[in-house]
């Protein structure tokens, strides 16, 4: 009996782990596409709609960057990483709680009920916790709130008591059975004989998450109807270091920002006077590309969408000509489709920084990073442990392309990138050799691209360094740079061909 028991156990773990292996050859692929679902929504143009369309596709937008959070923090913890998405961060939390209301009020039109926010006038403007699991139990308990109430609304009231800060949902409905409440928070809390759907996990769920941020979760049945169910988080679980946060110091640079969106305008002119940068709006392509042909910056970041001229066709007039070569085109553009992102290297851009940008600290490392690839001298030298890692491909993202391409167009796939990688060393050996600048940065936008897709990130980064390198006419300046970027590419072929050669 217990061999058998033993043997099922076994079973069982071994069906675990074909599930998680199965999932994580998905898990790229599913990242993938949930990017492109956002991506996607914040590229519409929500001037062309009415006032209700643009309300639905915000929220919308809101449920789907809270989906992006849920599938990467299930697909981090099947990879064994689950604390990596669960920190406490800073964050805005009036914007926060903004999202919330957006993303519940919807819910509540559509069963005829009403969601109201009720926030305290003392409630801080940023806290420090994990914010996904927040949202989550807010997201559970609202959910059920909704569901339990036939006519009336459901009020989620913050508050900030005694260095505590509180959540309190309330609903009109019914309120909770004895027979609920005495199995409150366990997993089969649904008692046998409720008639609404659903199985009692959410609240189970909630606790858990609310135990694990240090806070205390109640639940009473109100006088007359209705119950509330109070989230309490204790100070040390929400209040950020009062320690300003040491900003990138920009006071060298002059900075050209190309934006049509005049709220998108004072955003990037508010952080960038924070640290010290010296801006220069440009309202459009056309703008832009003047103020470049005219003045020297140390940096470009430029709108991929404005009127009269894109921020890619700008980039395509420059590059054409040769123009402003020691001058960074960045683009700066809304959370980007894979697509997107290959027209914008293609065009010759240096990187790319998404939108909308969130963090200030992030917002200068980045354009930090992309002026300073433009420096004199090359770049330090690394150990051949270093370059073992960066040429390193992501097995799960590969597997998963393999997965898609399915036993019959495997080995062409690999056959193609084979030849495509090969190509890419040879043409960039031949341009690094002949001192071709624009052969080397042909080369590059191809292994940009190809590094990305099979997971190689940091030869990716190191790809986009060459390509900005090129376009400045200093590969003799950064020897070291072109060096490590093609054994890196050799480590990246030698990883492919063992593949190539499994499969065959």
């Amino acid at each position: 009996m217990t061999a058998r028991r033993e043997g099922n156990a076994a079973e069982d773990r071994a069906q675990i782990r074909a599930v998680r292996a199965a999932i994580k050859l998905y898990s790229h692929d599913i990242r993938a596409a949930v990017s492109d679902v956002i991506g996607g929504l914040r590229l519409i143009d929500r001037a062309r709609l009415d006032s209700d369309t643009q309300d639905q596709v915000e929220r919308v937008q809101i449920a789907g960057e809270a989906l992006a959070e849920l599938v990467d923090a299930a697909l981090l913890e099947l990879d064994g990483r689950a604390d990596e998405s669960a920190v406490d961060q800073v964050f805005d939390f009036r914007s926060f709680l903004a999202g919330v209301e957006m993303r519940w009020s919807g819910r509540a039109r559509e069963q005829g009920l009403t969601f109201r926010l009720d926030v305290d006038r003392d409630v801080p403007e940023r806290v420090s916790v994990a914010r996904i699991k927040l949202d989550r139990i807010l997201g559970n308990l609202i959910a059920n709130a909704l569901k339990f109430t036939d006519q009336g609304r459901v009020t989620l009231k913050v508050a900030c008591r005694d260095d505590q800060l509180e959540f309190s949902v309330r609903d009109q409905g019914p309120g909770f059975s004895n027979t609920a409440l005495e199995r409150l928070f366990t997993p089969d809390g649904r008692p046998q004989d409720a008639t609404r759907p659903g199985t009692g996990l959410g609240l189970h769920i909630s606790k858990d998450l609310a135990d694990s941020l240090g806070a205390e979760l109640t639940v009473i049945n109100l006088a007359g109807h209705g119950a509330e169910v109070r989230l309490r988080l204790p100070p040390e679980g929400w209040k950020p270091d009062e320690a300003e946060p040491v900003l990138p110091d920009l006071s060298d640079l002059s900075v050209l920002v190309a934006e049509d969106n005049e709220t998108n305008q004072i955003i990037v002119r508010q952080m960038l006077e924070r640290m010290g940068a010296r801006m220069r709006l440009a309202r459009d392509g056309v703008e832009a590309l003047a103020a470049l042909k005219v003045d020297r910056f140390d940096i470009a970041l430029l709108d991929i969408e404005m009127p009269r001229m894109t921020g890619i066709e700008v980039m395509r007039d420059l590059r054409a000509r040769g123009a402003v070569p020691e001058t960074p085109l960045v683009a700066l553009t809304a959370y980007i489709l894979r697509d997107n992102r290959e027209a914008i290297y293609a065009a010759g851009a240096d990187g790319v920084i998404a939108k909308p940008i969130r963090s200030i600290q992030d917002f200068g490392q980045a354009i930090r990073r992309h002026v300073d690839r433009s420096g004199d001298g090359p770049a330090p030298v690394p150990d051949p442990e270093v370059t073992q890692r960066i040429g390193q491909l992501d097995r799960n993202r590969f597997d998963a392309i393999l997965q898609a391409a399915g036993p019959d167009g495997r080995e062409e796939f690999l056959r193609h990138l084979l030849a495509d990688l090969r190509s890419v060393a040879r043409l960039l050996h031949a341009g690094v050799e002949g001192r071709d600048a624009g052969l080397v940065r042909a080369q590059t936008h191809i292994l940009i691209s190809l590094a990305g897709a099979v997971g190689a990130d940091r030869l990716q980064g190191l790809a986009e360094s060459l390509n900005a390198t090129a376009h400045r006419g200093r590969l003799e300046e950064a020897p070291t740079l072109v060096a490590t970027c093609r054994q890196a590419l050799a480590i990246l072929i030698e990883q492919v061909e063992r593949r190539a050669a499994r499969e065959a």
